[in-house]
C-alpha cells in the first residue's frame, strides 16, 4: 500500500515538472491585407495631320576670296608686339606687328635730319648762284662759277648717299614690320604671350579678304546643290539667307585638293545686309529638303511596329487597346507618313 502511494506521487510529480517545460506558444498575428493597386494611365498620341520632312544639315566652312598668312621675313629677333586682334578691319599698308629694335628709327631719324640740312645747303648754293649771276648780267662782269659747280657735285653727292642710307635703313624696318598687302579682316592671330621670337615663314597674322561671305560645302550633299538657288545657312544659331553660286564663274580661291579624285563641292553665298562676324574656322549648317509630304496624316517612326511584311500600331478603341494595320508613306526624319489605317483624333499607344 506504502508503495503504491509512492509511485503515484512520483508520477504525479514528474508530470507537473513536464508541464512546466513546454514551450510557450506565441500570439497568432492577423494575416496581411494587400491593397489591390491602382490601374496605370495608358500614355497615348493624338493622331495629327502635318509636314514630313526628309532633310540634313550638313557642315560647311568659310571660304575666303582671298586670305594671307603674314609673317617676318628675318629670323631670331624679338617680337615687340602685335598690334591687330581677330575681327579687326586692317587697310593695306597698316602695321600688324613689328620686331623689337628702336636703334632703326632714331637712325632713320638722324639721316631724314641730314637729308633736310643738305638739300638746305644746295637750295642756298643755287640761290647764290642765281644771285650771282643776275648780278653779273646787270654790271657785264663774266663770273667764275667752277666753284658752284664743284661745291654742287659734292653736295649732290653727299644726298644721294644719304638718300642710299635712307632707303636702306626703310628696307631694314620693312623687315622689322608686317603690314597688310591688301584691305581685308584679321581671321587668325598667334598667341603672343610674354618673350616671343621671330621666325622665317613662322604665321604671325592672317587677313582675310570678305568682300564676299563664300561658304563651302564638301560631300555627297554636294551633288544635290542647284547654282541659282537659295538656302538657308545657320551660324552660331543664327540664320542666314544665301545662294548657291558656281565657284568658277566668281573670284573665289578653292582650296587645292591632292586626291586622284575631288570630292564633290558646292559654295553658297551669304546676301543680305546683315553679315556675321567671321573667322578663318567660322563654320555654317546648311539646310538641305531632299523629300516632303505636306499636310498629312503622320506619326512618329518609333511607334510604328513592323514584324515580317506587316506593319501596325496600338490603338485605343472604347478603352481597349487593339492592333491596326497600316500603309505607310513617304518617310522623313523623325516621322512617318500614314496612307491608310488612321485618321486624325485616334488615339495611339505609346
Amino acid at each position: 500500500m506504502k508503495f503504491l502511494i509512492f509511485t503515484l506521487l512520483t508520477l504525479g510529480t514528474l508530470l507537473l515538472t513536464g508541464c512546466f517545460a513546454l514551450p510557450v506558444e506565441e500570439p497568432v498575428l492577423p494575416p496581411p491585407i494587400s491593397a489591390v493597386p491602382e490601374m496605370r494611365a495608358l500614355r497615348t498620341l493624338e493622331v495629327r495631320r502635318g509636314d514630313v520632312l526628309l532633310s540634313t544639315n550638313p557642315s560647311t566652312q568659310y571660304v575666303p576670296v582671298r586670305q594671307e598668312a603674314m609673317h617676318f621675313t628675318v629670323a631670331g629677333r624679338r617680337i615687340r608686339g602685335v598690334f591687330v586682334s581677330i575681327g579687326d578691319e586692317v587697310k593695306v599698308g597698316d602695321v600688324l606687328a613689328e620686331l623689337e629694335n628702336p636703334y632703326l628709327f632714331d637712325q632713320l631719324r638722324d639721316a631724314q635730319w641730314d637729308e633736310e640740312w643738305v638739300q638746305l645747303q644746295l637750295t642756298q648754293l643755287n640761290e647764290r648762284h642765281t644771285f650771282s649771276l643776275n648780278q653779273a648780267e646787270a654790271t657785264g662782269i663774266p663770273i667764275d662759277d667752277s666753284h658752284y659747280l664743284n661745291e654742287r657735285s659734292r653736295l649732290q653727292g653727299e644726298l644721294g648717299l644719304i638718300r642710299m642710307r635712307i632707303a636702306h635703313i626703310e628696307t631694314e624696318i620693312d623687315e622689322m614690320q608686317i603690314r597688310a598687302s591688301f584691305d581685308g579682316v584679321v581671321t587668325w592671330v598667334m598667341d603672343f604671350a610674354g618673350v616671343m621670337w621671330s621666325g622665317i615663314g613662322q604665321p604671325v597674322v592672317t587677313i582675310s579678304d570678305q568682300g564676299q561671305y563664300v561658304f563651302r560645302l564638301v560631300g555627297r550633299d554636294a551633288e544635290t546643290i542647284i547654282i541659282g538657288e537659295y538656302y538657308e545657312l545657320t551660324i552660331a544659331g543664327d540664320v542666314f539667307p544665301a545662294v548657291a553660286i558656281d565657284p568658277d564663274a566668281e573670284d573665289i580661291v578653292r582650296p587645292i585638293h591632292t586626291g586622284l579624285v575631288p570630292p564633290p563641292e558646292a559654295f553658297f553665298r551669304l546676301i543680305g545686309d546683315n553679315m556675321p562676324a567671321i573667322t578663318g574656322n567660322t563654320f555654317a549648317s546648311v539646310f538641305l529638303l531632299h523629300d516632303a509630304a505636306r499636310d498629312v496624316i503622320y506619326l512618329p517612326t518609333m511607334l510604328i511596329n513592323r514584324v515580317g511584311e506587316r506593319t501596325f500600331v496600338q490603338v485605343v478603341e472604347d478603352d481597349i487597346i487593339v492592333i491596326r494595320d497600316i500603309v505607310l508613306g513617304r518617310e522623313g526624319n523623325n516621322t512617318t507618313e500614314i496612307i491608310y489605317g488612321l485618321q486624325e483624333g485616334d488615339l495611339v499607344v505609346l
